[in-house]
């Protein structure tokens, strides 16, 4: 290496830090192809988030619906059970609720 390319730099040297301050321009904005694919790959993370999701409403509703039916049939055979029907609103009632909110309402609130 002579004198000078030490104190300014060589050819090579020069073209590797052009490419990198290019490379970082480039990586400081994002494009929208590039915010599609983000987009893309975030979806792709949240799969294992959904099922979770469907489990817990499967969970909680099963067995809220399943007690609604014993009622509704309780009653149908005359049956005074419409305080069970309260009973069971005011268990279960708010879990099934938040469940299912938290099923439909995944990725509609957006942060910005």
């Amino acid at each position: 290496m002579s004198l000078f390319e030490r104190i300014f730099g060589s050819q090579k040297l020069l073209e590797k830090g052009l490419d990198t301050l290019t490379q970082t321009g480039d990586a400081m904005f994002f494009t929208d192809e590039e915010k599609s694919q983000y987009k893309l790959n975030l979806l792709k993370a949240y799969e294992p988030f959904k099922l979770v999701q469907r489990y817990i409403v499967l969970l909680f509703t099963v067995p809220y619906v399943g007690l609604h039916v014993c009622v509704i049939l309780g009653c149908m055979h005359g049956l005074e059970w419409k305080t069970l029907s309260v009973m069971i609103n005011d268990a279960f009632g708010y879990p099934v609720l938040a469940a299912v909110g938290l099923y439909l309402t995944g990725g509609v609130f957006n942060k910005k």
